[in-house]
């Protein structure tokens, strides 16, 4: 159902520039008829103030709606707008339908009835046999909620603001943080004392809410999940949200603190899987767990099971197996098949090599003997994987570990990973930069061969590991680190006095690199924006990994971060209770924007922003090292959200058996949408608009 947003937003564009070839068809009302309606043009979902958005059909056809482009101001269910199909000027009756369902309903006779839990704009679609007829409905909701039971009174202290408490200031979110659809409402946190109660205004072009909310202390409180909804989808691309909290405690004022947020056009998908060490589902043991975007982490497998890789395409797992006695090996699982094993490795050395996007062949971590830091014959640097010997970069069968004879790879490509599309692949160089290079090279899958050896960033003061692709290949997400570790597995601080790292985006053609600011804690004068200051919190970003695909207008990257979740979790960033791994030591996701051809990127710079807590994760848990998946396709007639999750790579709005709209996986048919399966960009619907095929999946980067 939520593709029908985004196809709402392409639908706005597409409709005027239909309106202006044929504007001999066009028209607007300059009346409209129904309750609760302002007159006159609404700004459209472009962000283009009084845009005439109707239209008629083609050139040859008389039909049109009244009233056009119309805005329909709601406070409460019910609402309700007529609209007309004119045929030469005369009502005929139509077949009436709207592209987006939680906004309201329209019946057989095109009266629209708001829903009164969702604003922005809808297209009204009315058929008359042939004829076809277009207008842009926008819905602007105004709701006010008393979940606090705040006396009247008390709201007019709240609404008049105040100063009282110098300490009052947002932990979280941060301000300028980029939000995807699909996810729970994010936890309000602010610094000072506690309060009594509390008011939130959120406001943009379709939606100004105001709530009232009872005692926290500390000062922390969520949105509800319908209002939640109103925001992300209601907000369209050009939309900023302003989100405003005042406080009163013992009768005194604070507040309002602003900032402003922006809403992805699309849902996030796919599952993270992550190493936790202590967690309380696991029985405050080690184990690899996993998460949905908008659903809380789940069990996969219990254990100290470090070292795990995932395909792209989450049909593959590679970790250490723990057997009852013996020597511990690392196991390669089916996550399809209900985590049969597919093969196990000897010893430990399969630790930390990567997976093809299928799953079904891995690279080998290469590694040489070391006797710096723990003895005679473990990896270089890297404490604790258990690898032994010298140990080349390999390319393997993942059902078999049939040595597949890769020809081109260097001798030890250390923490190597393919792109989303299995095109390339990025690694630490370590036979060039001694653990201080980030290379690339092209990958032929069909023969197995490595070919164009790149390094792409060198840095001799630091400590260079886990790089990640963007889905376009155009971009290596890396971390930079003081830690000989690679900023990886210890929270032993003695041995390494409080490691550092901070992520880095190393542009592929240019072999530019260059500090990811926003995703790292400072604004873009440079100063830190993180609330409890760089000391406390900042240069504690590790290990990216980034969903195969975009998501919305952008990419999206999963990190470690050390930093405090506003004044949920806060204490040591190293170490925990009892010398136990920090709790704050958590996954955390940033949006990343894109390259267009209408704005390209020549070289590395900050294309990141504030990045928001991934929720559903065990707060008393230190989890890290998250690998972003997708989720297996589902077969056609199932339902979906766009077409990365079917088969088929198709995913079409269709009328239910209770006459309501859905989505589901449907064959290929015509020109592929938002999110739908593509060969080359030709292949999508939005191709004249800027839409691209990134990694097989048709994508419009949002402007920058």
């Amino acid at each position: 159902m939520l593709g029908g947003y985004r196809r709402a937003w392409w639908s706005a564009f597409l409709v005027l520039l239909v309106a202006i070839a044929v504007a001999a068809g066009c028209g607007s009302s300059g009346s409209n008829n129904g309750s609760g309606t302002d007159a006159g043009m609404g700004d459209d979902a472009t962000g283009m103030k009084d845009a005439p958005f109707g239209f008629g059909g083609d050139a040859a056809s008389s039909l049109t709606i009244t009233p056009q482009n119309p805005v329909l101001s709601v406070t409460a269910p019910g609402a309700t707008l007529q609209f007309k199909a004119l045929e030469n000027g005369q009502a005929v009756p139509a077949t009436w339908t709207i592209d987006v369902a939680d906004i309201g309903t329209i019946d057989g006779t095109g009266l629209f009835v708001a829903s009164g839990s969702l604003g922005g704009p809808t297209t009204v679609t009315a058929q008359v046999g042939n004829m076809t007829a277009k207008t842009l409905l926008t819905v602007k909701l105004t709701l006010t909620d008393n979940a606090g039971n705040v006396p009247p009174a008390t709201q007019g202290q709240l609404q008049g603001g105040g100063s009282a408490d110098s300490t009052f200031k947002w932990l979280y979110p941060y301000d300028g943080t980029v939000f995807p659809r699909g996810i729970n409402p994010p936890v309000l946190q602010t610094g000072g004392t506690g309060w009594d109660a509390a008011y939130v205004h959120v406001s943009f072009s379709t939606l100004d809410y105001k709530g009232f909310f009872g005692p926290s202390n500390p000062e922390r409180l969520a949105l509800t999940a319908g209002i939640w909804k109103a925001v992300t989808l209601g907000a369209q691309s050009t939309d900023t949200v302003k989100v405003e909290l005042t406080k009163i405690s013992g009768g005194k004022v604070t507040g309002p603190v602003t900032e402003s947020w922006k809403i992805a056009q699309g849902t996030l998908r796919g599952t993270v899987y992550y190493n936790s060490y202590d967690s309380p589902l696991a029985g405050n043991t080690g184990a690899i767990m996993s998460v949905r975007p908008g659903q809380t982490a789940k069990v996969v497998i219990a254990g100290c099971r470090v070292c795990h890789t995932v395909s792209s395409d989450g049909s593959t797992l590679v970790a250490a197996n723990e057997p009852t006695g013996g020597t511990a090996t690392d196991r390669v699982w089916d996550l399809k098949n209900n985590l049969n094993t597919l093969y196990d490795a000897p010893n430990r050395e399969w630790a930390f090599g990567a997976l093809y996007p299928d799953g079904s062949k891995f690279l080998r971590f290469g590694v040489v003997p070391d006797t710096g830091m723990a003895g005679a014959n473990w990896a270089p640097n890297v404490r604790g994987l258990g690898q032994f010997g010298d140990l080349p970069s390999l390319l393997y069968d993942t059902k078999t570990g049939t040595d597949l004879k890769a020809t081109g790879q260097p001798a030890h490509m250390m923490m190597p990973i393919f792109s989303p599309d299995g095109k390339m692949v990025a690694f630490n160089h370590y036979d060039t930069g001694t653990g201080h290079t980030i290379a690339v090279m092209s990958f032929d899958n069909k023969t197995n061969t490595f070919s164009g050896l790149k390094d792409i960033v060198t840095m001799p003061n630091s400590y260079l590991g886990w790089p990640a692709f963007t889905p376009d290949d155009k971009f290596v997400f890396f971390a930079a680190g003081t830690d000989i570790e690679y900023d990886t597995i210890s929270d032993d601080t003695t041995a390494i006095p409080n490691p550092t790292s901070d992520l880095y985006a190393a542009h592929v053609a240019t072999t530019t690199n260059a500090i990811q600011n926003e995703l790292d804690g400072l604004d873009a004068s440079g100063k830190y924006y993180l609330p409890f200051g760089e000391a406390n919190e900042g240069h504690l970003n590790y290990e990216p990994t980034i969903l195969p695909e975009a998501v919305g207008g952008y990419f999206w990257v999963v990190f470690t971060t050390r930093r405090n979740y506003g004044n949920l979790v806060n204490g040591d960033a190293y170490v925990g209770t009892g010398g136990a791994p920090s709790p704050r030591k958590k996954l955390w996701v940033a949006a990343v924007d894109i390259d267009t051809m209408e704005n390209p990127i020549l070289k590395a710079q900050d294309i990141t922003h504030p990045a928001f807590y991934l929720d559903g994760q065990e707060l008393a848990a230190g989890n890290m090292r998250g690998f972003w998946a997708l989720d297996p396709c589902e077969s056609n007639g199932m339902s979906c959200q766009t077409g990365d999750e079917c088969c088929s790579g198709f995913c079409r709005q269709q009328t239910g058996s209770d006459g309501g709209m859905q989505f589901v996986c449907v064959p290929p048919t015509g020109c592929a949408q938002e999110g739908e399966k593509c060969t080359t960009a030709a292949d999508c619907c939005g191709a004249t608009m800027g839409t691209q095929c990134i990694a097989g999946f048709c994508a419009t980067p949002l402007a920058q």
